[in-house]
């Protein structure tokens, strides 16, 4: 129950991010010619809002990538130098019978 709940949690923040960064494009690919109307402009502030949106969203999925690549290589190092039970020969793992 829980890794499907999971499944929907992680598709319904996939959505959520998508839709951030499509409007936020939309956006800016509409309103990149509009005529300012000085200091003021209420256009120029929303643009530089989904400018900032869309690089805060760029630098945390690098940073996510980074992390998951170091943890990945953590992972990778630690599992060939850590021996599991399989790797150990002893008597009773190669079936040897002991007989008097």
């Amino acid at each position: 129950m829980t890794s499907r709940r999971n499944t929907v949690i992680s598709w319904i923040l996939f959505i959520v991010f998508s839709f951030v960064i499509f409007s936020s494009s939309c956006f800016i690919i509409l309103h990149s010619e509009h005529s300012c109307t000085g200091e003021e402009c209420s256009v120029c502030d929303e643009l530089a809002e989904c400018h900032k949106i869309l690089n805060t969203l760029d630098t945390a999925l690098i940073c996510a990538f980074h992390l998951a690549a170091v943890i990945f290589a953590l992972f990778v190092v630690l599992k060939s130098h850590v021996k599991t039970r399989s790797d150990h020969s002893t008597l009773i793992s190669l079936k040897v019978e002991l007989l008097n």
